[in-house]
């Protein structure tokens, strides 16, 4: 698939979650989470992974790691409450149902592993979803639980002890993700400086 196709398509597919995710949200929990990390992904997406893949030896291993410390952090939201406390606490909304809840982690977690095999493979498309991972699954979760914890006055809110572990992860996953580009193929031309182009 050529960029600008990939760029087309990667933009429905975001568009595409991000109306689901406005239709699922329990008043505005994903409107002022998930919603925006999705266009922030889709940005840094344009910017880095569409244009050239990124190296699965860099980026896969530390990938795997935060996305097996994910189901940590599910386990400790789903044991503490996090469907009913999160919404009702933090965003004045009804609580999620505990299969809506369910739902929604696995079937992010299936899709979190088509970005695993999207980095290996190199698919461009489905690394949005590798970028939505780690803007919102690592750096979302880095961010989202200390202010979870000031918002609702408890300090041992669900999920922010697991929720620690990605201050580490997600700085790395995303520095890996926007740097670690695989070398272009020997014998593909650079492209022409804009000044330099516009002289001849």
């Amino acid at each position: 698939m050529t960029r600008p196709r990939s760029s087309v398509a990667a933009g429905v597919l975001a568009a595409a979650l991000i109306a689901l995710f406005a239709y699922l949200s329990p008043g505005l929990a994903l409107w002022l989470t998930f919603i925006p990390a999705m266009v922030i992904a889709y940005g840094c997406h344009l910017a880095t992974t569409d244009r050239r893949p990124p190296d699965p030896s860099r980026v896969l291993p530390i990938y795997l790691v935060g996305l097996a410390w994910q189901f940590l952090h599910f386990g400790e939201e789903f044991m503490n409450g996090f469907n009913v406390r999160w919404p009702t606490e933090v965003f004045g909304a009804p609580a999620m149902s505990l299969p809506l809840f369910v739902w929604i982690n696995m079937v992010s977690y299936a899709a979190f592993a088509v970005g695993a095999l999207a980095i290996y493979r190199g698919w461009r498309v489905p690394l949005l979803i590798a970028w939505f991972f780690a803007i919102m699954g690592a750096m979302g979760n880095a961010i989202g639980h200390p202010v979870y914890d000031l918002v609702s006055g408890d300090l041992a809110f669900p999920g922010i002890v697991t929720s620690l572990g990605y201050w580490i992860i997600g700085p790395v996953l995303v520095h890996r993700l926007w740097t670690a580009a695989l070398p272009r193929p020997s014998g593909t031309p650079l492209p022409r400086p804009a000044a330099a182009s516009a002289q001849l």
